[in-house]
């Protein structure tokens, strides 16, 4: 199967903004003259918009260098009508000519924009009244998003897979054409909670991602994930938003890269539970690790060890889902009697893996074992191992050995395998 292409939109530290999306993208590599060209064509679509000029700047932020958008606009207006604006997005991507594939993108992005502040307001979204987010830079962002991803060639979901890390939406208030709003602001707290993106307040007290920007994103449908997925990078872009911000880089980036679909691997995240213990009984302990393993610990690890005053002792570390954190805190300090437990939040690297039961036989007896398989991504086998349980049961019907069953349980499983690979 062939790699398909990743866009990783990075908006953690400053947020997100169209202007700073559109700067990142032509960043990125996309085809500056052409898409300022387009942009400044948005005043002939906006009643009462004499003319509009886009200048890009290098510039840094926070000493990371990155491009930033000078908008200037000559334009008389209080509100504007979201019909207004959707019909311009739609004329201007019309006359331009974008693909099928961009013109769904930018039509989609405005729809986000306008029917978030008809929920808000509500209103129809075609005679909701837009006062800031009714400015012709709005429809200048969303076709300069939409021609800048169709020239790097990454506008079609069938191509390209789009992932965000959580977005920083900032906190405290602001002023708008309403007055002060608390950060985020209504719209794009409706826009971002409708696409059920993960998003998160601060780090500073300030708006940091505006309805456009939450819209521009959202029309991707990208997934959110934790961190950055496994690929393969091979373009960065910044986009730097207006001045210097305190103690972090204003700037959106992005890193364009492929996909490794050889990779048979996963990731996921789990907490790590640790407590030092020097007057647990064995029995307790033994105990112990049943009780965390039913409750939903994934594994538990107990190591003797030295402790305070030189006192032999134990160290219990429970690895589990993150959901699980307050249950088995609870447990290991009611069971223990330990003061305190330790958390760790870590990553994973997990194998890609599939069940498959076997039927073996034994001194004429069937009997059926669950056994997992790890290939890579040729379909060759990196791991087989017999499930603990089903070997238990299958023993104790047959006489034989844990070893005899697991190793006659794996043997079949490779055979049957290869065969079915080949």
């Amino acid at each position: 199967m062939a790699s398909k292409k990743i866009l990783v939109i990075d908006p953690q530290m400053a947020g997100i903004a169209g202007d700073m999306f559109v700067a990142a993208l032509l960043d990125l590599g996309a085809d500056t003259e052409k898409v300022i060209a387009a942009m400044e064509k948005a005043s002939q679509y906006v009643p009462d918009c004499k003319w509009v000029k886009v200048t890009p700047r290098q510039v840094t932020r926070s000493h990371i260098g990155g491009l930033f958008l000078e908008i200037q606009i000559d334009e008389t207006y209080k509100t504007r009508p979201g019909k207004l604006l959707l019909d311009a997005v739609q004329a201007m991507a019309k006359d331009l000519k974008l693909s099928r594939e961009a013109s769904a993108y930018a039509n989609r992005a405005i729809r986000h924009l306008v029917d978030a502040e008809a929920s808000v307001h509500r209103h129809p979204p075609e005679t909701v009244h837009l006062h800031g987010a009714g400015s012709v830079d709005t429809v200048m962002d969303v076709i300069g998003a939409a021609i800048a991803l169709e020239n790097l060639e990454i506008v079609n979901p069938k191509t390209t897979k789009y992932f965000v890390l959580p977005i920083a939406v900032g906190g405290g208030t602001f002023p708008s054409g309403h007055g002060q709003l608390a950060a985020p602001g209504p719209a794009v707290t409706h826009i971002l909670t409708n696409a059920k993106l993960v998003f998160k307040g601060g780090p500073l007290q300030r708006e940091l991602t505006t309805p456009t920007g939450a819209s521009l994103l959202t029309a991707l449908n990208p997934r959110t994930v934790p961190v950055y997925p496994t690929m393969r990078p091979f373009a960065v872009g910044y986009g730097g938003g207006t001045g210097e911000l305190p103690e972090i880089p204003n700037l959106l980036r992005l890193v364009l890269g492929e996909s490794l679909p050889e990779l048979r691997f996963y990731r996921d995240q789990v907490i790590i539970l640790e407590t030092n213990v020097d007057d647990v009984s064995g029995e307790t302990l033994g105990y112990l690790i049943n009780r965390l393993m039913q409750t939903g610990a994934k594994d538990v690890t107990i190591l003797p060890t030295v402790t305070k005053k030189n006192r032999p002792g134990h160290l219990i570390s429970v690895i589990a889902p993150p959901e699980k954190e307050e249950t088995l805190t609870h447990l290991l300090l009611a069971e223990t009697g330990s003061l305190g437990v330790r958390v760790f939040r870590s990553d994973r690297h997990l194998l890609a893996r599939e069940m498959q039961d076997v039927r073996i036989k034994v001194d004429n007896q069937e009997v059926t074992v669950s056994v997992k398989i790890a290939t890579d991504r040729t379909g060759a086998i990196l791991q087989v191992k017999a499930e603990y349980e089903d070997v238990k049961k299958a023993a104790e019907k047959t006489g034989k050995s844990l070893a005899q069953i697991a190793q006659e349980a794996e043997s079949i499983t490779r055979q049957k395998f290869s065969k079915k690979g080949k």
